[in-house]
Order: structure tokens, then C-alpha cells, then sequence
């Protein structure tokens, strides 16, 4: 027996997910046919990295890499991003419609963001050198030059 008495279960054989709040007949999400966000959600808007609004630069360069599936490709569609995240974060202002000032929240989620950005442009030019035969000093370099430019700009040995 639930703890909550007002909640109940799928009324489809077999689920045992909870029902969605006023649901008739009580059906889960799946159930439900429902998908993605409830409608009228703006969250996709709070922090503008997923805003439909894209800089001219940005269009064009996404523009550039749209139909190719080359790891190259996937490459510059990750940094594309990470320029975004660390526009954001030198800034300090959101982007897209609605801009608003960054608090301390945003700043440990953009940071972490960067920093995971970083983490897979690095691996995906590591598997470009390995796959390509590239000098392994070059994917070491850039990463070590990324890693300073942050230090200096950060005011943080990293």
C-alpha cells in the first residue's frame, strides 16, 4: 500500500508505474501517450544554451558540418557549444530571447559544462590521432594550451 492514498497505479496489465495526477482511466506517462516536457514548459529557455536563437557565426558553422558525419564534423559541432558555454561564462549573461544575469548556480553548471566540453573534444581528437596516425603531441598541446588559457583567464593554477 502506498504511503500517499491519493496515488494509484497504471490501469494498463502488467505496469506497475504510477499514474498521472487526474488521469481517466489512470495511466502512466507511457501510457498516457504523453512525451517530453508538459506542454507550455519554458525550462528550455532558462539558461538559453538550447534556444532556438543561434548567432549568425554560430548558424554558419553549424551550417558548415550539418550533413557531414565525419569525426571532424562532430568535432567542430563541440566546440561550437563550448564557445557558447564560455561565452556565457565570460559574460556572465545568458543567451537567446531572454537574457538574464548568471548566478552562482549557473556558474558551477556552465563551468561544469566547459569542463566536460573540453573533456570530449579532447577524447574525440585522441580517437581522430588514433584513427588518422596524427603526431600524439598535437592532441597533448592543444589540451595543455586550452587548460592555461583557462588558468590565466580563471586567475587559477589548473
Amino acid at each position: 500500500m502506498p504511503r500517499n492514498l491519493h496515488k494509484t497505479r497504471c490501469a494498463v496489465p502488467g505496469c506497475r508505474a504510477w499514474a498521472l495526477r487526474d488521469s481517466d482511466p489512470p495511466r502512466c506517462v507511457s501510457h498516457a501517450g504523453r512525451t517530453g516536457a508538459p506542454p507550455g514548459n519554458q525550462n528550455h529557455l532558462v539558461h538559453g544554451f538550447y534556444a532556438a536563437v543561434l548567432h549568425p557565426q554560430e548558424l554558419a558553422d553549424l551550417a558548415a558540418y550539418a550533413g557531414d558525419t565525419t569525426l571532424d564534423a562532430e568535432i567542430a559541432i563541440t566546440r561550437v557549444a563550448l564557445r557558447r558555454i564560455l561565452g556565457m561564462l565570460l559574460t556572465g549573461v545568458t543567451l537567446g530571447p531572454d537574457p538574464h544575469p548568471l548566478d552562482a548556480l549557473d556558474y558551477a553548471r556552465f563551468a561544469a559544462l566547459a569542463f566536460q566540453g573540453a573533456s570530449v573534444v579532447s577524447r574525440l581528437l585522441h580517437t581522430r590521432q588514433h584513427l588518422g596516425g596524427e603526431p600524439s603531441d598535437i592532441v597533448h598541446n592543444l589540451f595543455s594550451q586550452v587548460l592555461d588559457e583557462l588558468g590565466a583567464e580563471w586567475s587559477i593554477p589548473l
